[in-house]
């Protein structure tokens, strides 16, 4: 049932949920709503002007409909035009959270530094302020139950955070270059002295084996004589006193030298606080509690943005740099998709949502998938960064930093990467060392610039590997007898069989669902090596 709302000034929102409109469009002629990821969704509906029973549509009324997977949904106008040669009403409207971009602004200048969840008490403490007639809510949350007890992964950049008190972490005094210099504990501020990178170089007993990198000197914390020190500037772990064992615990994780399986890292002091030295100490003397324990939180998942004289959309969605979307990694990354319910809005890891918005897993076999093509190109594969510091600097003698695929193509494409915040202290008299990619030494900074390149080609499938575009039509996905036509939504995953015992897997982008049939009638997919 479509009903509309002409008049909707004096109206409550629960007023509105629990009657119908002023009237009823009993026979519209065209009614759709396409819905696109991250982005507003819109009603399109064509009636005859007689549905109105004399009423007028008013600027900003509110359309009343049923969508697959949420009943009761408003719409409100945005633009009406009367078709006079066959006497019917188009009308445009878009899904009422959207009215937020009129009402909830940012005046001042927020910045915001936090997590995903973070950013979403943000935007609801914005809303708050905004002093909005609309009950407007973001709920949101990222991944992990807690973000600051991840697995260890390789190529990951972490915190360490002391389980006997996790308001302190693993730091570098004063966020030194100079090998030998014992690590101490401090209170977490998420500087450079505080960010280090997991290499993954092995397994020991079921146990993962890494080396720890400190990205404010580029060197890899080494088990020195009962001390945890700056060790090598190299690529990888020069030593096995630069190899440590992370051994899983109910609290954390206990890391271990590779050398002295049965000791571990520890604060000198179990009482945390300010300038304890981190030392190597046996693990199996039960007097020290949690202090051999450490959280890791990823440092990916804490990002500075900074909102200045954005509505609510743009915080979220828009095309700004400083949006969510953009900021926050783990949105691209774990491909998070905004569900509306009205004026709540679901956008984060969808383990979270309601059971009505929970993504489902649609199987797509061979005789419904048709026109299916793949086209491979190498165009613009890169197997090589040249990469361009702060002030020009690069590496000595114009050296590549080469992708894991380096060895496998014949033809190489090399690009220069600008990474202008990058940079030596010399260079810069305001830069500061608190700042994650600033150094005192060009050594170091050298070092920083094959850190950064190696992860950005690891991390980027754009670059080292050959770019797909995949073209198909699934025909009878929307099959009077296929009932993922009158359920899928928006955050709905597609495997697809494309024979020879392939699976593809496939994002909707958009999908359009007709409130006349009840069925959605299209949609455009996107593969997921292609987002």
């Amino acid at each position: 049932m479509i009903s509309l709302f002409c008049q909707t000034q004096k109206l409550s929102y629960e007023y509105m949920l629990e009657h119908n409109g002023n009237v009823i469009i009993k026979h519209p002629i065209e009614a759709c709503v396409n819905m696109t990821r991250n982005e507003i969704w819109y009603l399109t509906i064509t009636f005859p002007k007689s549905d109105l029973l004399g009423f007028e549509i008013a600027n900003e009324s509110i359309f009343k409909v049923d969508l697959n997977f949420e009943k009761n949904q408003f719409f409100r106008a945005i633009y009406k035009k009367y078709n006079k040669e066959n006497d019917t009403y188009t009308v445009y409207a878009n899904h009422v959270f959207f009215d937020a971009q009129k009402e909830v602004f940012i005046f001042d200048n927020r910045t915001v530094k936090s997590t995903w969840d973070g950013a979403i008490d943000n935007l609801n403490s914005i809303i708050k302020l905004s002093g909005s007639e609309h009950p407007y809510k973001v709920y949101g949350h990222n991944l992990y139950n807690n973000y600051e007890n991840i697995d260890p992964e390789d190529g990951l950049i972490v915190y360490f955070r002391n389980a006997q008190n996790n308001n302190f972490a693993l730091d570098v005094p004063s966020a030194s270059e100079t090998a030998n210099t014992q690590l101490q504990m401090y209170t977490k501020n998420q500087t450079a002295a505080q960010t280090f990178m997991l290499k993954k170089v092995g397994d020991f007993r079921g146990n993962s084996v890494y080396g720890i990198l400190s990205l404010c000197s580029c060197r890899w914390l080494s088990n020195s004589d009962g001390k945890v020190v700056l060790g090598s500037l190299s690529a990888m772990p020069s030593t096995n006193d630069e190899k440590w064992i992370f051994y899983k615990t109910d609290n954390g994780y206990e890391i271990a030298p590779y050398t002295s399986i049965y000791y571990g890292i520890y604060p000198s002091s179990t009482n945390i606080s300010n300038g304890n030295s981190i030392i190597v100490y046996d693990r199996g003397t039960g007097t020290t509690g949690n202090a051999c324990k450490w959280y890791m939180e990823s440092a990916d998942s804490t990002t500075t943005a900074y909102w200045q004289r954005y509505n609510i959309i743009q915080c979220m969605f828009g095309t700004e740099d400083n949006c969510l979307i953009n900021r926050w990694k783990e949105c691209d990354v774990h491909r998070y998709t905004a569900m509306f319910d009205n004026y709540n809005c679901y956008f984060g890891s969808d383990k979270w949502y309601p059971s009505s918005l929970k993504p489902v897993d649609i199987q797509v076999n061979s005789k419904q998938l048709t026109n299916y093509a793949k086209k491979i190109s190498m165009e613009k594969v890169v197997t090589g960064l040249i990469p361009k510091a702060y002030n020009g600097r690069i590496l000595p003698n114009n050296e590549i930093v080469k992708s894991e695929m380096w060895n496998k193509y014949f033809l190489h494409r090399i690009e220069v990467k600008e990474y202008s915040d990058i940079k030596l202290m010399a260079d810069d008299t305001e830069a500061s060392k608190e700042t994650l990619g600033v150094f005192e030494n060009e050594s170091t900074l050298q070092m920083y610039l094959r850190v950064v390149s190696q992860r950005d080609l690891k991390d980027s499938e754009r670059l080292q590997y050959p770019t797909t575009e995949t073209t198909c039509t699934i025909e009878d996905l929307f099959g009077n007898d296929n009932v993922y036509s009158e359920t899928i939504k928006l955050n709905d995953v597609i495997h697809a069989d494309v024979g020879n015992n392939q699976t593809e897997i496939f994002y909707i982008d958009e999908l359009t669902y007709d409130l006349i049939s009840l069925k959605a009638t299209d949609m455009k997919l996107v593969l997921d090596t292609e987002v």
